[in-house]
This record gives structure tokens, C-alpha cells and sequence, in this order.
């Protein structure tokens, strides 16, 4: 059975189809296939090439609350109202503030800007710096372009599910999938302490239950061939997302060796 046959006008059995997406996330996401990524996995590239990721990589981390707020309100506007599924929605902004700051919440620890911000300077970017990158804006272009198209997910999304698509059932699935990979390069290869890089630790956690909730909408809720044809763009779309953004990364770090080398022309 394959996917193309949503485009096709078939509709899946729900759980079948939730399964598509994940090997469509599996198969096809920049972090798992992306030559960048490989490189950092393996330990290959140079601190200033990981400076220049992590900076770009703030510009969408740095959004991630508002783009879990925006669920939620969007959740109720797709007609869906179950108080237990909004909680989860609830929960999972509580998780990117800070599970901390929440009483009875899973795991005493601080909110994913925090941690990643501790991330930033262990590798020497201050936390003002970044900072002043998201208020100003100074990013490369295809993280700007990559910015708005994650604002346009969140905001104008017609229906729920193609938000989670494109963040739960894409961005957290692959956070799930590759967290472990993060936090072993730079524990093993860049030297970094495993309290530098609790970012990816929680993430890789947290977003595991992140992405639960996307693929439990879309089985419960994604039983019509219009539905499903559009959480498949939607997850595509967050795909293209990511191989343009990565593909920026990688030039600008090529751009800068070469710099660094004087061989620019």
C-alpha cells in the first residue's frame, strides 16, 4: 500500500495511513538524511559550523510556543471541543515554557528555550545574542522563509490536523527520532557535558509524547480522502521546510570555510 494513492482519490483505513506518515517522516527528513546532518552526527564538522546551525536552528526553536498556542486555538475552530484533548494541547505548552514552573507536571525540568539557550553558550553564543537574532530578525534567508512558512502553518491552516501534520506528526516525530543522535555528537564529539545539552535530551523525550497526540488526531479525525489529502501536503510541506532551511545552513558554513581560507571569489 502507498501513500500516492491518497492523491489518488483512495482513502486509507486511519491506522494505515498514520503508519504511511510515519515512514514518510522515516524516509524523507533533512535531520535523518541531510549530508549536514551526517556530518554533525559523525563529528565532522568544525565548532563555527555548529555555531552557524545552532544560531539558525534558534530561529525556530524560538517559535515553538506560539505555535503550540496556535493548536489550540485552532483545535477549536476545526470543530473538535473534548476537553481531554485540549489538555494535551495545554500540556504540551507547559512542556515549552517549562515543565518546572507547573505543579504535578512529568519532570522538574526548564522550559526548551531555556535549555537551548544554555546550549548556545556552552558552544560560546551568549544568550543576548540570540536573543537579539529572533527580535531582529538576523537570520539567513531560508530560515526567514522557513519562519513564515512555519507562522503560515500555525495561523492559517485550515483544519487542526494540517497543523499537527506539518509540526507534530513531522518536526516532534523527527525530534523523537533524532534527539538521541544530537546528544551523543556533542557529548562524544564535540566535547560538551551532558548538562549543556539537556535541550536534546528533552526534546527528544518530551516531543515523543509531542508527537502522540498528532498521529492520535489524524486516526481519529482523518477518515475522508479530503482530510487525508491534506495532512499529507501538510506533512510534506514541513518536510520541504526543513531540506530548504538545512540547505541554507550548509551554504553559508561552505561560505564561510571558504572565507576563512581566502578562496572566495
Amino acid at each position: 500500500m502507498s501513500v500516492e494513492a491518497v492523491l489518488s482519490g483512495k482513502t486509507l483505513p486511519t491506522k494505515d495511513f498514520c503508519a504511511l506518515l510515519m515512514e514518510e517522516v522515516k524516509n524523507r527528513h533533512a535531520r535523518l538524511y541531510h549530508p549536514f546532518y551526517l556530518d554533525l552526527y559523525e563529528g565532522k564538522l568544525s565548532i563555527e559550523a555548529v555555531r552557524i546551525w545552532a544560531r539558525e536552528a534558534w530561529g525556530i526553536f524560538s517559535y515553538n510556543v506560539a505555535i503550540n498556542t496556535a493548536k489550540l486555538v485552532r483545535c477549536q475552530l476545526s470543530g473538535i471541543h473534548d476537553p481531554a484533548i485540549h489538555k494535551k494541547f495545554v500540556d504540551i505548552i507547559h512542556s515549552e515554557v517549562g515543565y518546572a514552573y507547573f505543579e504535578g507536571s512529568p519532570r522538574p525540568v526548564l522550559g526548551h528555550r531555556a535549555l537551548f539557550l544554555r546550549f548556545g553558550e556552552s558552544i560560546g553564543i551568549a544568550a543576548q545574542e540570540l536573543e537579539r537574532c529572533e527580535i531582529e530578525e538576523d537570520f539567513l534567508p531560508t530560515t526567514v522563509l522557513a519562519r513564515v512558512g512555519w507562522l503560515d502553518i500555525a495561523l492559517r491552516s485550515n483544519h487542526i490536523l494540517e497543523q499537527v501534520a506539518s509540526t507534530n506528526c513531522c518536526n516532534e516525530f523527527s525530534n523523537q527520532l533524532t534527539g538521541g543522535k544530537f546528544f551523543r555528537a556533542f557529548r562524544d564529539h564535540y566535547g560538551l557535558k551532558p548538562h549543556d545539552i539537556e535541550f536534546f535530551a528533552e526534546h527528544g523525550e518530551a516531543d515523543t509524547e509531542h508527537s502522540n497526540i498528532g498521529y492520535e488526531l489524524v486516526e481519529e479525525f482523518a477518515t475522508t480522502n479530503e482530510l487525508q489529502a491534506r495532512v499529507l501536503k501538510a506533512l510534506r510541506k514541513g518536510l520541504s521546510i526543513w531540506w530548504a532551511l538545512t540547505d541554507g545552513v550548509a551554504r553559508e558554513c561552505e561560505k564561510q570555510k571558504k572565507l576563512e581560507y581566502g578562496v572566495l571569489e
